[in-house]
């Protein structure tokens, strides 16, 4: 069958053979305004099949899950669940509760009393060397640490690789060239026309701005590559359902299993997140990073990165935003990992299955 993102580029191309030569006389800009909806409607529902079809091309929804490990590393599980924005943040908690680190008027610093540093793994010492000076959290996320630590994660994304937990890296560029040639095409072709019409005088294109939007709000919700396989979200979910008693321990923290072993704190938010620490002795964490991911969304939406926009400053003229993600908040993912960590023992998983869930609408109108 022919590739999705050879599909896409050949509807590109037919285009622009058809516009180019004559940008204000050709089929297309000629073409009557509920005829052209129909004939937009056509090109839209290819262009959404070639992202879902690309979507649905993942052979890791009929492998069985992996066994959960007896001891798991809350780094990697970190790493899985967020990237190395998760990692940094389970690193900085892990710091702040043996005392190398201080949480003071939201800013984040070095404790006048810390224990001697001997005692840290490579990543906390990168870390915790990064808090020379105070920082904010959000300061955090938008310095050169994450790609610092990414370096040190290069060992949790291979061991996920061959897991097939994570997305390979020519998936994910797959998924990127089918996102932008989807984008122009749904962009560019309603675009285009609403242009032509304006340019005949023609203000019947409500219809047609309505079937634009909705659209490309669907296909930016299908089309946006994930980090993980559908294995890995199934294996994400199965490890927050057999952990799921843990969350209920975290205001207990110095408490022992029964065997003798002592808690371990970092599991239960390495899996579900920052968010569980709202109402225990780490309220004051929590809040930290809550407060400034706002912040930090807000930036990286701007800058494009961490984040995807569904709407925004389109050809419509808009502008309004359909969607917005950010990184770097309670219990969200982001990406890459660490080493090190300290293991607890755990009950075993139950199986689940995973999924995704993409919108989907659509409308039409316009005029031409």
């Amino acid at each position: 069958m022919l590739p999705m993102d050879k599909l896409l580029l050949a509807i590109v191309a037919m285009l622009l053979i058809v516009t180019i030569p004559s940008p204000f006389s050709n089929p297309i800009a000629n073409m009557y305004g509920p005829h052209f909806l129909v004939f937009y409607g056509c090109i839209i529902t290819v262009t959404i099949f070639a992202a879902y079809w690309n979507f649905k091309q993942d052979a890791t929804t009929k492998l069985p899950l992996p066994l959960i490990p007896a001891n798991p590393d809350p780094y990697k599980i970190a790493y899985l669940r967020g990237g190395e924005n998760e990692v940094i943040r389970l690193v900085i908690f892990n710091l702040t509760q043996d005392g190398y680190l201080q949480i003071e008027r939201d800013t984040i610093e070095r404790s006048p009393t810390h224990p001697n540093t001997k005692n840290l793994s490579t990543i906390e010492l990168q870390v915790f060397n990064y808090f020379l000076v105070p920082q904010s959290a959000s300061q955090i996320f938008r310095s050169s640490l994450p790609d610092t630590i990414s370096h040190y994660c290069t060992v949790y994304e291979q061991s996920l690789l061959d897991e097939q937990l994570l997305l390979p890296e020519s998936a994910r560029e797959l998924g990127e060239v089918i996102n932008t040639l989807g984008n122009l095409i749904i962009v560019g072709l309603g675009g285009y026309k609403y242009f032509i019409a304006l340019f005949n005088e023609h203000t019947n294109v409500e219809f047609l701005i309505f079937m634009g939007f909705i659209s490309f709000c669907v296909f930016q919700n299908i089309s946006r590559p994930s980090r993980l396989t559908q294995l890995g979200k199934a294996y994400l979910k199965q490890l927050q359902q057999s952990f799921e008693q843990l969350k209920n321990r975290v205001s207990q923290p110095v408490s022992d299993y029964p065997d003798g072993t002592e808690f371990n704190i970092l599991l239960p938010v390495a899996i579900f997140g920052t968010g569980i620490l709202y109402g225990t002795s780490y309220a004051d964490f929590a809040q930290c990073f809550t407060q400034s991911s706002a912040q930090y969304a807000s930036t990286s939406i701007g800058s494009g990165k961490d984040g995807s926009s569904c709407g925004g400053g389109s050809f419509w003229g808009g502008g309004s935003s359909c969607s917005s993600g950010s990184s770097c908040s309670s219990g969200s993912s982001c990406s890459s990992g660490s080493s090190c960590s300290s293991g607890s023992s755990c009950s075993s998983g139950s199986s689940c299955s995973s999924g995704s869930s993409c919108g989907g609408g659509g409308g039409c109108g316009g005029g031409g």
